[in-house]
């Protein structure tokens, strides 16, 4: 699942991933993200974290509340520092951070750690 405010940015994500075989959820904001994984169950989030209803730091929490999400890895993006994403969730080893603007191969190798 892919939850990006930006839908030119949602669209890239999309595309980079579903070229590399992988299907994709795409949605604009946590709220959204929160429903859909309700009913998508995805393999792994890739989430902003600054976007409008609930922001990524928020869908994480929401989603490990789930015994489906405890084991969901979750890919954060952002264009800000990451130093204070990482004290959010550093004891979770099932987290990676991308700084925007990144390239489909940062983004391929993000995911790929989590699904091979």
């Amino acid at each position: 699942m892919v939850a990006e405010d930006n839908t030119s940015l949602l669209g890239a994500i999309r595309d980079t991933l579903e070229l590399d075989g992988y299907r994709v959820c795409g949605v604009t904001n946590g709220l959204q993200a929160l429903e859909a994984f309700s009913h998508f169950r995805p393999q792994v989030i890739v989430t902003d974290v600054a976007m409008p209803e609930m922001d990524g730091f928020e869908l994480y929490r929401q989603v490990r509340r789930e015994s489906l999400g405890m084991a969901i890895p979750f890919v954060f993006i952002s264009v800000r520092d990451m130093a204070q994403a990482v004290k959010q969730v550093a004891s979770n080893h099932s987290a990676h951070f991308l700084r925007k603007p990144f390239g489909p191969e940062e983004l391929l190798e993000a995911v790929r750690k989590f699904l091979g």
